[in-house]
């Protein structure tokens, strides 16, 4: 069973680029980005439904008085 074991030896892989730090910092600020816009999205639909909300309770309003 040993034998069939194989040491792998070669040439150690080669340090990373330089340029890898900067495209992490990039991605880094990209994902904050895409948080920031994902939050101001959903601050956009609570307006969006709170404004729709008081919309129908103005029309219910109207609705309900009648004529006298």
């Amino acid at each position: 069973m040993d034998t069939k074991i194989i040491a792998l030896r070669g040439p150690k892989p080669a340090p990373p680029p330089a340029s890898d730090f900067w495209f992490a910092q990039v991605d880094l600020r990209l994902g904050k980005i895409e948080y920031i816009i994902a939050r101001l999205a959903w601050q956009i639909w609570i307006i969006v439904g709170g404004c729709a909300g008081l919309l129908v309770f103005e029309i219910v309003k109207a609705l309900s008085r009648g004529t006298p």
